[in-house]
């Protein structure tokens, strides 16, 4: 069983860069892309919650069967997500997706991007105002944005998911309204800066990622040495953000417990295997459901709904006390209906569908680029590349929000014919940015 055992971990490791062998094999993209660059930024938190967490959290480490059984889901369902993502790009090249990508017509000029910049930076500011205000106080969430993120959003929701998706729109305008390097720098030390004020580690990872790849677009020769020197700055920010959250407890031990994910599903699967847990027959994903009503509007919503269920089970009583610890390994797939639910979920999930369409959208047809921003190209980035946008929506408010966006930034678009002024002024000054997306 140890080698068997030891596959799986292998297996699971080489899974992790599926996304890195999809743009290689099929975008023909070089080593040093999008999705290699989101991977180097995700991978230590990827890898920490893979191994390290279960390593000393487990009682049987990572040849626990709880464990090696959700390390199994998690390879499924990533490989689910890879078929899929082939199988929807092709199937998008076969129809010619890039025919009925809306917004392509409606241009953008520099100083309509920059004015839609402003306009969701002074958004993010009053949605995180009154978040602040409602319970724990603007002072004390400056001073401790982790504590207030962590304990003071219950019923505040709406507030934190608005602040989040508007600082990431105002990120991207920023970013299309000046496309060059030097801009771009300064803009994310505001920005993360900023994204720290949330109080969420995951905002200041997605804000990095987002420039670094942003540059790759621009072409940047200096991209590597970012990378670099820029993971230790932002490690620190993080390093940061964790003792506010820890506190007393900065310790080794704690800090580890930090990346339980691998900890809770093998819980989870070890009581599965021995028929203390239940599957749920589809109560898991129809609950789900609760996630578009927002409490404000309906303060009887249940507290225990989706994947709150599994929580309920291990930790009974404390998704009420917005205390829900994650589950990694697939629980959520495979809660339902078991393994059988994974290849589905994992073969139709959002991320195999955008990921497919998306890829051949911004690198094949009709392409992504800088030099002439439409609502299209709005559109690509905020789905594919904004930091957290969207990131604490379901499906139905995701949309609704990126409609809403895009409808604000066409109403504060100006004619056709200043933008065309506007875009000769910017080449004018010496602006260039490159009209193709690939590298070679």
């Amino acid at each position: 069983m140890t080698s068997i055992y030891s596959l799986n971990i292998v297996v699971s490791v080489l899974f992790l860069f599926w996304p890195l062998w999809f743009a290689r094999t099929q975008l023909r993209l070089p080593w040093i892309n999008p999705f290699s660059i989101v991977l180097m930024v995700a991978a230590p938190v990827e890898l920490m919650r893979l191994f390290i967490g279960p390593l000393f959290l487990i009682e049987g480490g990572l040849f626990d069967s709880g464990y090696q059984y959700a390390l199994l889901m998690a390879n499924l369902l990533a490989l689910s997500q890879a078929t899929g993502a082939l199988f929807f790009f092709r199937f998008s090249g076969s129809i010619g997706a890039h025919r009925y990508l809306p917004f392509q017509q409606v241009s953008l000029g520099r100083r309509d991007t920059l004015r839609g910049a402003r306009f969701f930076l002074l958004v993010f500011c009053l949605a995180l105002f009154a978040l602040a205000n409602a319970e724990y106080g603007v002072v004390n969430w400056f001073l401790n944005p982790r504590m207030g993120y962590q304990y003071y959003r219950t019923g505040q929701g709406h507030w934190y998911a608005l602040a989040t998706s508007a600082l990431s729109v105002s990120f991207v305008l920023a970013f299309m309204a000046r496309p060059t390097a030097g801009f771009l720098l300064l803009n994310l030390i505001l920005y993360l800066g900023l994204g720290y004020l949330l109080g969420s580690k995951a905002v200041l990872l997605s804000i990095f990622a987002a420039a670094l790849v942003f540059l790759w677009f621009l072409r940047w020769r200096h991209l590597g040495k970012l990378m670099l020197l820029g993971a230790p700055l932002l490690f620190g920010l993080l390093v940061i953000n964790l003792y506010l959250a820890l506190g007393d407890g900065f310790q080794l031990g704690n800090i580890i417990g930090y990346f339980d994910y691998f900890k809770n599903a093998a819980d989870y699967y070890r009581g599965y295997l021995n028929n203390e847990v239940e599957l749920f027959h589809g109560e898991v994903i129809l609950s789900s459901l609760w996630t578009y009503v927002p409490r404000v509007l309906w303060p009887d919503k249940p507290t225990v709904y989706g994947i709150l269920h599994i929580n309920e089970i291990f930790y009974p009583g404390l998704a009420g006390m917005t205390y829900t610890p994650a589950f990694g390994g697939a629980v959520e797939q495979h809660a339902d209906f078991g393994p059988l639910g994974v290849v589905v979920l994992g073969f139709f999930s959002p991320l195999a569908i955008l990921t497919g369409l998306l890829s051949y959208l911004i690198f094949k047809r009709p392409g992504l680029r800088f030099d002439r921003i439409s609502l299209a190209t709005v559109l690509l980035v905020l789905v594919q590349y904004a930091p957290s946008f969207g990131s604490f929506l379901p499906g139905g408010l995701y949309l609704l929000l990126l409609l809403g966006v895009l409808a604000i930034l066409r109403m504060l678009r100006r004619s056709p014919r200043r933008i065309a002024r506007s875009r000769r002024s910017f080449m004018q000054d010496g602006g260039q940015v490159p009209s193709e997306t690939t590298q070679s």
